[in-house]
């Protein structure tokens, strides 16, 4: 029986970053180019793209691009010119979210619908694929039971959910609050982050709530114990968030859901995974000490706890200990931890108040700090820079692929465990050997040392006819040479992942769409009216709307996070009438649609 492929993703801002995710086990990274992936700033050359597509497919793993964006009219030629380019470097599939590209490119290469197409059901999900899209990446707000109703209700399409890093606030694609605000569009990859600002909370009695506070941020998702109910449910690709973070966290994450992925897989052979090679690594990994804002699993098994952080933006790292002493910049914890000069430290009290501060010093049990505090006893210490382990981090980790070689008269021959094989003749001067059991062993440990190779020897035969010497020199050039003829087996023979036909005949789900559906383009705009669909409006980055809009809808309630919800709680009467955010001068009125569990934010 056919095995079920595992796919773990991370995320790739350059070449180097990217090689150190496959080197960690990652089996498919996404990756942008020029000005069409939704983090602007992380976008790399053509030249680039190449270098990580030639080492990923070397492994099997697999390489895509973001080109989630909206699109302007003036920028359809350029992006089919780059669709066209990338589809010669050999890229696997192209993350999608105009649908321009489903209208007029024609590209031989897969599509996957980016979450900002925001598939929310499962009408829309079987629309995609019957349409021409292979894959979807589900909501962030999903929990395990509607991620099985989309899979159940179409098997055939590949699901890709997120599974760590940092979370929109925003149900996926439907977020105006930065164009509002600063005029730069998170669809057009230049969100300004409105989400993590400071914002007043006030009644319709003008009375303050809150106060600057960070109202609409969220803590960051971790699925590491959901893995399993995951892929029951028919996830076969899991994403890490996370194109601008460094090369130290993509290393920490990735290995740690290598390990997590591995696992599992070990005690349900069903599965495998969807790449080559054997990790091998210095380091331990540990999550806890990698940029987080807190942990939450959202909405995987439903609306059981609170999603965000009101008090902090910052990375609250790993709980060290509670304060036992704290006079001017000397500190003693409650903690068996060593500290190193420069690691970071932040205190948490009981109302949430959150202080950052670094080493200078330890010593003796003795903190020596950067400030001059006088924190409360029992105050909770978290360390968001561990200089000790990013040291950790930066050591060696490596990907190899297991080889088969064997030696004869004249020739050598390598081979793989995929079916790549590779053979080379040459010239024999039958120099025999005096001692072929001892000569055995030297030639096969000349075959080992395959250095700073992807390769590592399995198997070694001995097919000579009859005894012959080799001098050392000669097998090692022999060794440089198979192992290059292997490489370039390995690449010529990798195929990438085939886009079937698109069909234009398959109805549209709805019969008229508003900018909520954000159509840039008349190519977006003809796609849907040749499905019989009526564009009310254009998307709000083409044409902003005077009237009353909504700005962002969300799942991230800031009533249930105050544990105001009128579902679990006795709301106080302050937060009984209609409640608004404000910042500076402007002013944002919240509806609550608590029967679905969504927040929504109007101007």
């Amino acid at each position: 029986m056919k095995k079920k492929q595992l796919e773990l993703l991370s995320p790739a801002r350059n070449y180097e970053i990217a090689k150190a995710a496959i080197d960690c086990g990652a089996d498919a990274v996404y990756i942008g180019y020029e000005k069409f992936g939704a983090r602007s700033v992380a976008t790399n050359s053509l030249e680039d793209i190449k270098r990580v597509v030639d080492y990923a497919h070397l492994f099997g793993a697999r390489v895509y691009v973001t080109m989630n964006t909206l699109l302007l009219d003036e920028e359809l030629s350029a992006a089919k010119k780059a669709v066209k380019e990338l589809c010669e470097i050999k890229v696997d599939a192209i993350i999608v979210q105009d649908m321009a590209y489903l209208q007029s490119l024609s590209i031989p290469i897969q599509l996957h619908a980016s979450t900002q197409m925001n598939v929310f059901t499962k009408e829309k999900l079987k629309f995609l694929y019957e349409t021409g899209i292979d894959r979807v990446v589900l909501p962030r707000e999903f929990s395990v039971e509607q991620i099985q109703e989309m899979h159940n209700y179409c098997p055939q399409v590949e699901l890709e959910a997120f599974v760590h890093g940092a979370l929109c606030c925003s149900i996926s694609g439907q977020c105006y609050l930065s164009l509002y605000q600063t005029q730069r569009s998170g669809n057009r990859g230049v969100c300004s982050q409105s989400c993590r600002s400071r914002y007043d909370l006030i009644n319709a009695e003008g009375k303050i709530l809150q106060k600057d506070k960070y109202l609409l941020s969220t803590k960051d998702f971790n699925a590491s114990s959901h893995l399993a109910e995951m892929i029951e449910a028919g996830v076969c690709s899991f994403k890490i968030e996370g194109r601008l973070k460094d090369i130290t966290y993509v290393k920490n994450v990735t290995s740690h859901y290598n390990k997590l992925l591995n696992e599992f897989i070990e005690n349900n052979p069903q599965y495998c995974r969807s790449s080559f090679g054997e990790v091998k690594q210095e380091f331990q990994t540990d999550i806890d000490k990698s940029f987080n804002r807190g942990y939450t699993t959202f909405f995987l098994k439903g609306r059981k706890e609170i999603t965000g952080n009101i008090d902090t933006t910052k990375s609250i790292g790993k709980y060290v200990g509670q304060v036992v002493q704290s006079k001017g910049n000397i500190l003693i914890l409650n903690s068996d931890e060593v500290f190193a000069a420069s690691d970071g430290l932040i205190a948490v009290d009981e109302k949430g108040i959150s202080e950052g501060f670094l080493v200078n010093g330890f010593s003796n049990n003795q903190i020596k700090i950067n400030k001059s505090l006088n924190l409360k006893k029992g105050t909770k210490i978290f360390r968001n820079k561990d200089i000790a382990f990013e040291k950790q981090l930066s050591g060696k980790s490596e990907r190899k692929l297991r080889v088969d070689i064997t030696l004869s008269n004249n020739y050598i021959e390598a081979s793989d465990k995929r079916g790549n094989k590779t053979k080379k003749y040459f010239f024999n001067s039958k120099e025999y050997s005096n001692n072929s059991k001892d000569y055995f062993s030297k030639t096969k440990n000349q075959f080992s040392k395959m250095g700073n190779t992807i390769f590592e020897l399995d198997n070694f035969t001995y097919a000579c006819q009859e005894e012959y010497f080799f001098p050392a020199s000669f097998l090692n050039s022999l060794r440089r040479d198979i192992l290059e003829s292997l490489q370039e087996e390995i690449l010529s023979s990798y195929s990438t992942p085939k886009q079937r036909t698109l069909d234009f005949s398959i109805p549209y789900y709805k019969n008229e769409i508003d900018y909520t559906e954000n159509v840039s383009n008349e190519e977006s705009k003809a796609f849907y009216e040749n499905k019989g669909v009526k564009v009310k409006e254009y998307a709000l980055e083409k044409q902003m709307k005077k009237e009353e809009i909504c700005l962002m809808r969300s799942r991230n309630c800031i009533r249930y996070n105050l544990g105001q919800c009128l579902k679990r709680h006795k709301q106080q009467k302050d937060y009984q009438s209609e409640l608004f955010l404000k910042d500076n001068n402007l002013k944002y009125r919240l509806s609550f649609d608590c029967e679905n569990c969504i927040m929504e934010v109007y101007v």
